[in-house]
C-alpha cells in the first residue's frame, strides 16, 4: 500500500508540472472523509514574506507578498457544502522613503454542492468568481456541475475522478493595445483526478489535476488548459501544520497574449478550527 501512495503522488505531481498558476483551485484541500454528520469545519492560512533584491548601489527593489487562504465546509447527512477563498497581495519596490511601488493581487471565491456525498457516484455543483491582476485577468466567473466518481477510498486514502460542463465568462486586459478588454464566453468540459494520502499520523497529501477545454468559434478551434495542484501537510499540533504548495498551469491558446506557462511555490503555516 505504501508503495500504492507513493506511485499516485508522483504520477500527479509530475502531471502537474510537466503540463501545467499560481491560484490553483484545490477543491480537495476542504473535503472532508469523517462518516459525521452536520458539522461545520475549516481551514485558514496566512503567509507572510518582505525582502529586498539588489538593483543598483542605492536603488534596491523591495517585496511584501500577504497570502491569505480559508476553507470551510459544512457536511449534512447526505450532502457536502464547500465554500475556499485564496487572496494574495504583492507589492514591489516597497519604499517608505519614495512613492514607487507596484502592486499585484490575485484571488478566488469558490461555492460547490457535493450532492450524495457517501455513494460512489455523486453529484456536483459549483459556482466561482475570480481575478488575477498580475495577469490581466480583471475577472473570471463560471459556473458548472457534473458526476464524481469514487475510484478508491480507503481509510485515509482516496482517489477520485470528476466530470462535467461549465460556463465560462473572461474579462482580459490586453497588453498589446491600450485600454483594451477582450471578453470570452466558453461553453467547457472540465475534468479532474484528485487523491488525499495520509502518508502516518503527521504527514499528509492532497493533489487535483484538472484539464479543461472548450471550441472557440471565433479562432475555430479548441482552447485547452492543463493545471495542477499539490500540497504536502505536516502536522504540529491539533491546530497547527506547516503547508508546502506548488501549483501551475498551462493553457496553449489564452484569450491574450500572456504567459502560457505559470507556476508558484509556496511554504506556510496552516490553523484548522
Amino acid at each position: 500500500m505504501t508503495q500504492v501512495r507513493t506511485i499516485v503522488v508522483l504520477i500527479l505531481l509530475l502531471i502537474a508540472c510537466t503540463t501545467a498558476k499560481s491560484q490553483i483551485l484545490n477543491i480537495e484541500r476542504a473535503r472532508v472523509t469523517n462518516d459525521t454528520a452536520n458539522y461545520l469545519t475549516g481551514k485558514g492560512g496566512l503567509d507572510f514574506s518582505m525582502f529586498n533584491r539588489n538593483a543598483g548601489k542605492d536603488n534596491p527593489n523591495n517585496y511584501l507578498q500577504l497570502t491569505l487562504t480559508g476553507d470551510l465546509a459544512y457536511i449534512s447527512g447526505k450532502h457536502s457544502y464547500l465554500l475556499l477563498n485564496y487572496f494574495n497581495y504583492l507589492l514591489v519596490n516597497y519604499d517608505n522613503r519614495e512613492l514607487r511601488n507596484t502592486v499585484a493581487s490575485t484571488g478566488y471565491s469558490h461555492f460547490r454542492i457535493n450532492f450524495l456525498r457517501q455513494r460512489k457516484l455523486s453529484y456536483e455543483f459549483f459556482v466561482q468568481a475570480q481575478a488575477d491582476k498580475a495577469r490581466g485577468l480583471n475577472l473570471r466567473t463560471l459556473e458548472g456541475g457534473g458526476i464524481r466518481l469514487a475510484l478508491l477510498r480507503n481509510k485515509g486514502d482516496n482517489l477520485y475522478f470528476g466530470t462535467g460542463l461549465m460556463h465560462e465568462h473572461e474579462e482580459w486586459e490586453n497588453p498589446d493595445v491600450e485600454g483594451r478588454i477582450d471578453v470570452s464566453n466558453l461553453l467547457k468540459s472540465t475534468n479532474y483526478f484528485s487523491t488525499k494520502i495520509k502518508f502516518n499520523l503527521n504527514v499528509s497529501t492532497d493533489a487535483i489535476v484538472y484539464y479543461q477545454f472548450g471550441y472557440d468559434n471565433s479562432i475555430d478551434r479548441f482552447r485547452n488548459r492543463v493545471s495542477g495542484d499539490v500540497t504536502l501537510n505536516v502536522k504540529l499540533t491539533n491546530r497547527f501544520s506547516l503547508r508546502t504548495n506548488f501549483n501551475c498551469i498551462y493553457e496553449d491558446e489564452p484569450i491574450v497574449p500572456v504567459t502560457k506557462f505559470v507556476y508558484a511555490i509556496s511554504n506556510g503555516l496552516q490553523v484548522a478550527f
